[in-house]
């Protein structure tokens, strides 16, 4: 119990010596404004790029709210309650900063007087700040693994590699009695600025965003260890999370919210292990242009009963709370569109801040709620339609099952004409353990998938990506083998090998190689499919597989009785065609899919062409990539036609 109470005032003793106030402590009258004072200033120092870049205005837009949102901070400053001193020190920096952003100075630069200003106001008013949107604790365990675990272990218990000889040992967040006296804003204060005279350095490097995920995930762990009712808990959660501000669970300890929650039970201890290891991440960010639309309501309100300070602050909430979380989202599906509805939200700001008339608020409000439902629509991405699912999946499940089969049955052929009689059971055992290793890739990549979380566009278009560098190299195999005389020539090489030396092993291998990588094509291909399909919609993909296989097994049957007349160039240069499709379609879907995570800029393409199904986007690096590979195979095929012809006159 002593050992308990020394972590405890390590890491208490570890803040107070950190900050030269009480950060978690204090209170003043009007958080709101403290709150939307730090927002504006993450903001203006994260999207200052986006409007300047070496001293000249890339974007009028963004630079006309860098413009005002330094005026803001300004002005609402001057309501905060500091001493002379304080209060004057804040006035010149944020003059400074304005000065700054007239001026077009560097980012590097707005980023040290923003953080300055910033942590100045939290130490001088002693306010708690809270992440705006839930923290992400999938992002903040993969956070934890990359830069705690040396020191405090994997699961936490501080005893990693490095942890022996340190001395204050590294916290251990297993204990309960340790850390159901620290709130994740003291996490994320020790992880931001670091404790002096201890190992543990400032992690200043990672965003804002990223300090709060990690923060929650440090306080999920010892809850973690023990959670078993995962489903029960996550039913919990979504009521709870209801009735407890964000807030109130980023600024308390376990022991505080414990208290707000209700009497210390094991119903209540279920409510703080739900609230701790579970998030409202994906729905907070779904669900953000309902706050735009809740909070431009309450303009409305505002300003009509006078209250015009409280209007304003609403008006920037609105924006800062509802639309900026999918601000990536919206630019990447129509980045004209996103630039217009960020200038409605300043004209919405603007006629409060000029006092105009309530009918020209009020119109300002309804123009601004009609963009918004609008950008709810875009963000709803129309996917592939059930019939496009099953044929692009039976065409690809067809083409590579018939690959697989058609080069089985030659090296079949092979054998029953040579007499080697003994190498039949090494060929079926070949491509039956590929069979089954395919089936089990499959599940392997759904299992991959389910759990990637939040990173679901960075996978699709990842998976995407790579189906259409596969899916190139694949068609013009296709076409270049598409004349029947090439293709046999090209199996009896590589078999003819094997037989004449009677290398049976090597024949399994190659008949394993054959179908696995058709197999290992097919699941690559029909996962790029699956992502690209609507919810409810995924029994089209297995219809689609059903209907190729039995196709398989009727040409199968026509094979062994008409094996000359089997229309091997007609098929080959149908699935050739039917991939390019799927190619670019895919890579169009691919780039946009990064481009939502924030990986690929966006610039807007002149005409507003939007084609989802197809992969279609107005943005000049999705049509870009689609001209060019379309290009690229058309360049292929006329190279294959060429040569195919040249060997024909030979």
């Amino acid at each position: 119990m002593l050992q308990h109470r020394r972590y405890i005032s390590i890491f208490l003793i570890s803040f107070i010596a950190l900050l030269s106030s009480n950060i978690y402590a204090g209170t003043v009258k009007d958080d709101s404004n403290i709150q939307t004072i730090i927002h504006l200033l993450d903001y203006l120092s994260k999207d200052y790029p986006a409007a300047v870049k070496d001293g000249v205005i890339v974007n009028e837009g963004e630079y006309l709210e860098m413009k005002e949102f330094s005026e803001t901070i300004l002005s609402l400053s001057q309501n905060l309650e500091l001493s002379l001193t304080q209060a004057n020190q804040i006035q010149s920096d944020l003059i400074d900063l304005r000065a700054y952003v007239l001026n077009k100075v560097s980012h590097q630069k707005i980023k040290e007087v923003t953080s300055k200003v910033k942590w100045a106001i939290i130490n001088f008013t002693e306010f708690e700040i809270s992440p705006p949107n839930w923290p992400n604790i999938d992002n903040g365990k993969k956070l934890f693994l990359t830069n705690c675990i040396q020191c405090h272990g994997a699961s936490g218990n501080g005893q990693g590699k490095l942890a022996m000889g340190l001395n204050p040992a590294p916290t251990n967040f297993l204990i309960d009695t340790l850390m159901r006296e620290v709130s994740p804003f003291q996490a994320y204060n020790t992880i931001k600025l670091g404790v002096e005279g201890t190992a543990m350095q400032s992690f200043g490097m990672l965003s804002d965003k990223e300090v709060w995920d990690l923060s929650f995930y440090i306080k999920s762990l010892r809850f973690n260890a023990s959670s078993a009712d995962s489903l029960g808990l996550k039913e919990i959660f979504n009521k709870i999370s209801n009735e407890v501000s964000l807030k109130d669970v980023a600024t308390l300890s376990d022991k505080e919210l414990i208290q707000k929650l209700g009497y210390e039970d094991s119903v209540t201890y279920k409510k703080l292990k739900a609230l701790r290891i579970f998030s409202l991440e994906k729905a907070s960010t779904d669900n953000s242009l309902v706050v735009a639309r809740n909070y431009l309501n309450a303009v409305l309100l505002d300003y009509k009963a006078g209250n015009k300070k409280s209007a304003r602050q609403n008006a920037l909430n609105a924006y800062l709370e509802g639309i900026e979380p999918v601000e990536v989202r919206l630019k990447a599906n129509d980045p004209e569109f996103t630039s217009q509805l960020e200038q409605q939200m300043m004209a919405v700001r603007q006629a409060i801040e000029s006092s105009k008339s309530i009918s020209t608020v009020q119109a300002e409000i309804a123009d601004a709620v009609s963009m918004i439902d609008r950008a709810d629509q875009l963000m709803r991405d129309t996917k592939l339609n059930y019939w496009l699912s099953f044929f692009l999946a039976a065409s690809i499940m067809l083409r590579e099952g018939l690959e697989a089969f058609l080069i089985i049955a030659l090296i079949l052929a092979l054998i029953k004409t040579s007499g080697t009689k003994k190498a039949l059971p090494y060929v079926h055992g070949g491509w039956i353990m590929a069979i089954l290793t395919g089936i089990a890739g499959w599940f392997l990549s759904d299992w991959i998938i389910g759990i990637s979380g939040k990173n679901r566009e960075i996978m699709e278009g990842l998976i995407s990506l790579v189906a259409v560098i596969v899916l190139a190299f694949v068609g013009f195999w296709l076409h270049n083998h598409s004349h029947s005389k090439k293709w046999k020539e090209f199996i009896e090489k590589k078999i003819g090998k094997q037989l004449r030396g009677e290398k049976m092993f090597g024949l399994a291998v190659f008949s394993f190689m054959v179908v696995f990588r058709e197999a290992f094509e097919s699941i690559l291909f029909l996962q790029a499919i699956s992502l690209e399909t609507k919810t409810g919609d995924g029994s089209s993909i297995g219809l689609g597989v059903i209907a190729a296989f039995g196709l398989i097994a009727l040409l199968a049957v026509i094979f062994v009785k008409y094996s000359k007349r089997i229309p091997v160039r007609q098929l080959f240069r149908y699935s050739a065609w039917v991939i390019t499709l799927l190619a670019i379609i895919l890579i169009g879907k691919g780039v946009h899919a990064v481009q939502e995570a924030g990986w690929v800029s966006v610039t807007s393409f002149p005409i507003s062409l939007k084609i989802d199904w197809l992969g279609v986007y107005p943005t000049n690096e999705t049509l870009m990539a689609q001209v060019v590979l379309l290009g690229f195979l058309l360049l292929l095929y006329y190279v294959s036609n060429h040569r195919n012809r040249a060997i024909q006159v030979k």
